[in-house]
């Protein structure tokens, strides 16, 4: 690159002069750039997270700088919340935890490591503020230590509330909504499959009742044919058994045998017409009501 500098008058040794000067200057500025690149250091964080009350959240951060470690580096991790000069909350050594946050915080990151994660758990509404990561370390040039500008702004939302219903009410609506999404898509089927049900239904019933109406005319038929069986049992006995039947009006004495040497015995009895039940009597001298004898002889 080249600058052209013309005075009046033609004074070239001027003008020589002039170009040394802005050379310089040059070179004067391009060493600060380079010697403000060489001593940058900083820590990263995220400017926004977000998180659920009764959650967790984690807070990634990441350090740089461009001195050189010592052999002993003591290379340390702090956090602090609120504002940039807040409350410590956390330190790696010695280890420290803030009340507040007893059993809820963890570091994840570990020495020499430029990098790392602060897990919160458990959410709480107090936790709803910035955090603020700082770094300590030894080196060459002696112990330096720093800390994010901005911080990470932290955001807790409330967990969404869930609406319980009763068994009966989900149920119903389950199958509702069942049904309904069947009848969308299967509408033709359905139908069928309803027709086909209601027809197996009916033939069913039908065949229950016919069951149930045989059942009660055999049970009614088996009662009046007992009924008939034992009426006519005393008839068949006298039918069969007509020597058992001692006939009416006739006395025999069992001790004696009407059969003895072909000689046949008669049997008397007499009767009033007036009163054919009433037991045999002498007769009545006077009496205008005579009797009949009738005799009955067998022989053979």
């Amino acid at each position: 690159m080249a600058l052209l500098v013309s005075l009046p008058g033609g004074n070239q040794a001027m003008a020589w002069i002039l170009l040394l000067l802005m050379s310089a200057a040059c070179l004067q500025a391009g060493n600060s750039a380079g010697s403000n690149r060489l001593n940058a250091f900083g820590v990263n964080q995220p400017a926004n997270l977000s998180g659920v009350q009764g959650g967790s959240i984690e807070i990634p951060f990441s350090f740089y700088f461009p001195w050189e470690l010592a052999e002993d580096p003591q290379m340390r991790i702090f956090w602090r919340w609120k504002n940039f000069h807040g409350e410590f909350i956390y330190n790696s050594t010695p280890p420290f935890i803030r009340e507040h946050f007893k059993n809820r915080l963890i570091l994840n990151w570990t020495q020499p490591q430029t990098s790392g994660v602060l897990r919160i758990l458990d959410l709480k509404e107090k936790d709803q503020t910035v955090y603020f990561c700082r770094v300590f370390l030894n080196t060459r040039e002696g112990i330096k230590f720093w800390q994010s500008i901005n911080g990470t702004n932290l955001t807790i939302n409330h967990a969404p509330r869930t609406t319980y219903s009763s068994p009966t009410s989900a149920t119903s609506a389950l199958t509702r909504t069942a049904l309904t999404a069947t009848e969308g898509k299967k509408s033709g089927k359905s139908q069928t499959l309803g027709l086909g049900t209601r027809v197996g239904l009916a033939v069913a019933a039908a065949v229950l009742l016919a069951g149930v109406l045989g059942l009660t005319v055999f049970l009614r038929w088996r009662r009046r044919k007992g009924q008939r069986t034992k009426a006519e049992t005393p008839a068949r006995d006298i039918i069969e058994n007509p020597e058992n039947v001692e006939p009416e009006g006739q006395y025999m004495n069992p001790k004696e045998n009407p059969k003895d040497n072909n000689i046949v015995y008669a049997s008397i009895a007499r009767s009033s017409p007036a009163s054919p039940g009433t037991p045999p009597c002498q007769p009545v001298h006077g009496n205008p009501q005579e009797e009949t004898v009738y005799s009955i002889v067998k022989t053979k």
